[in-house]
């Protein structure tokens, strides 16, 4: 017997993906998903003839995906209220439903999270006939109870990553993308008024990697852990790094060379981006290499790193260190275009919305 063959022998419950997906199959096949799809397909309907072949003007951006001040060209941008999904009384229903009419709104996971905030946004879904609802999940990986709630209660689905796209779907055949995570931390106008320090600042040769520290996933949690021991600046943070400043958190994550990135189950996480963005080479394992969009960024731009280099990581981190040293200024401000132009919130947002303007004209291809 090999040795792939003898640890698979010695794995617990081996068969346990294979019974899973089988039951995941099953479960799919249930009428529910068919009546749940006929009744998302007369509300499209509706959505159709209330914008009667009018491109989307006015869009509204659940509060948290305010913080990279997104434009796009000929469409009418507005944030709502902190409190949208949580303040909910008979008389403001009426006012909710009439400030939504004839527009798209994109709420993401974290809006509506709480049970009291699906409770009122399902609500809202079911009485704004003229609203185009679009859910953009950033938690699709390993957050099926609200993933699911949100594909069924979206007129739009836009998960951001692979994972469990099929079941998924079934809730919602309106499923788009996947429409990544992207860096939305600071806005477009914001970058280049500080484009002089990005290029100008005195980096750090060790790697940041600060991580939100999630118990569940023990292995991530074991490898931040194990590069801690070797570099103080890849550890865990807090929640309230997201209260600092925009010029705060710009000047931690420019003060590096190099990101260290441990997704928590091989997703593509934001801070990818946030890396590029700000200039600095991100040092993601080598189990992304070849999957989208991670291939689709310059090799010039990223450096992989294997098990190995887990527990012995200064050859990779100085790897990163050459290639940045080897490029300078023009590979800070190459990686921050590339970023900008490709991975930046704006940049998806004017994705959902080709998507959301071609479901809803009702002159599109379809056979009559």
């Amino acid at each position: 017997m090999t040795l792939i063959s003898q640890l698979l022998a010695s794995m617990n419950n081996q068969y346990l993906p294979a019974l899973q997906a089988r039951e995941l199959i099953d479960f799919a096949q249930q009428d529910y998903f068919f009546q749940l799809a006929l009744a998302k397909n007369a509300r499209m309907a509706v959505l159709k003839e209330s914008f009667n072949d009018r491109s989307l003007h006015k869009l509204w951006l659940g509060p948290r995906l305010a913080s990279f001040d997104c434009e796009v060209p000929a469409v009418d941008i507005d944030v709502l209220p902190t409190d949208f999904f949580q303040v909910h009384n008979d008389q403001s229903i009426f006012s909710k439903i009439k400030k939504l009419e004839n527009s798209i709104v994109i709420v993401s996971n974290n809006d509506i999270a709480s049970q009291e905030a699906r409770a009122i946004y399902a609500e809202l879904v079911s009485k704004c006939t003229s609203t185009c609802f679009v859910a953009w999940d950033w938690d699709n990986h390993h957050w099926l109870d609200l993933s699911t709630f949100l594909a069924a209660h979206s007129d739009i689905y836009a998960p951001s990553h692979h994972e469990n796209l099929y079941i998924l779907s079934r809730y919602n055949w309106q499923t788009i993308g996947p429409i990544y995570c992207t860096t939305e931390q600071w806005p477009r106008k914001f970058l280049s008024n500080h484009l002089d320090s990005l290029l100008l600042k005195e980096r750090s040769n060790d790697p940041l990697g600060m991580h939100i520290a999630h118990p569940t996933f023990s292995f991530r949690m074991q490898i931040v852990k194990t590069l801690n021991s070797f570099y103080p600046s890849v550890g865990f943070s807090t929640a309230a790094f997201h209260n600092r400043t925009r010029e705060d958190r710009l000047q931690e994550w420019s003060s590096h060379k190099s990101h260290w990135i441990a997704p928590v189950l091989n997703d593509v996480p934001v801070r990818l981006f946030d890396a590029l963005i700000t200039g600095g080479i991100p040092i993601v394992p080598l189990s992304m290499q070849y999957l989208p969009p991670v291939n689709k960024i310059p090799r010039e731009f990223i450096v992989f790193y294997s098990v190995n280099d887990i527990v012995n990581p200064d050859d990779v981190v100085k790897r990163a260190s050459k290639l940045f040293d080897h490029f300078g200024k023009e590979g800070i401000a190459a990686r921050h275009r590339f970023a900008l132009e490709h991975h930046h919130g704006d940049v998806s947002i004017r994705s959902i919305i080709s998507f959301a303007n071609e479901s809803l004209i009702s002159n599109s291809n379809t056979a009559s």
